[in-house]
């Protein structure tokens, strides 16, 4: 048996473009997970938000944890404190892994380690993004919870950079509108 991913999806501080509900994008990130949690990928389920963003009551339905404060930097430590696995899945909100994330996620908590993370990225969006797929935003990282919070962060950008990445999915993610 594989071991499974305690997962974070992260709520950054961005400010939400018109048209944009943070409640409702939310609500998609949660939904495309189900289908790794039944197939075993994914273990425990947090939503680390803003403080007063109004994301209680989406956490209680879905049954997830809440990990509610003011900066990211705090977020971020105490949702990867909080986190059961030694494993995490640490995912931007308004984000959804394509398919195939399954498997390749299988394959890469099968392979061992405990001090290796690899990042998905999203789906390129701009001409330089497709000809330097690097360039693209990172979506989520994959990694062991002791080396995530060993890395320097002040934010989910900052602490990709300073992870010293094993690896890069094929699979990306796509942005949920």
């Amino acid at each position: 048996m594989t071991e499974m991913l305690s997962t974070i999806v992260f709520c950054e501080d961005r400010v939400v473009q018109a048209g944009e509900d943070r409640a409702v994008l939310l609500a998609r990130t949660l939904a495309v997970l189900v289908s790794a949690k039944v197939a075993g990928v994914l273990c425990d389920v947090r939503i680390a938000g803003p403080a007063k963003a109004g994301l209680g009551l989406i956490a209680s339905h879905a049954g997830c944890a809440l990990v509610e404060c003011g900066g990211e930097a705090d977020r971020l430590r105490l949702s990867l404190e909080a986190a059961r696995g030694p494993n995490i899945f640490l995912l931007r909100c308004g984000l959804a892994p394509e398919a195939g994330f399954i498997e390749e996620a299988s394959d890469f908590l099968s392979t061992g380690g405990s001090d290796r993370a690899a990042v998905m990225r999203e789906t390129a969006e701009s001409f330089f993004q497709r000809l330097f797929p690097s360039l693209a935003p990172v979506a989520a990282i994959i990694g062991s919870r002791d080396l995530m919070l060993r890395a320097p962060c002040g934010s989910f950008q900052k602490l990709a950079r300073n992870l010293g990445l094993a690896a890069t999915f094929q699979t990306k993610a796509r942005r949920i509108r």
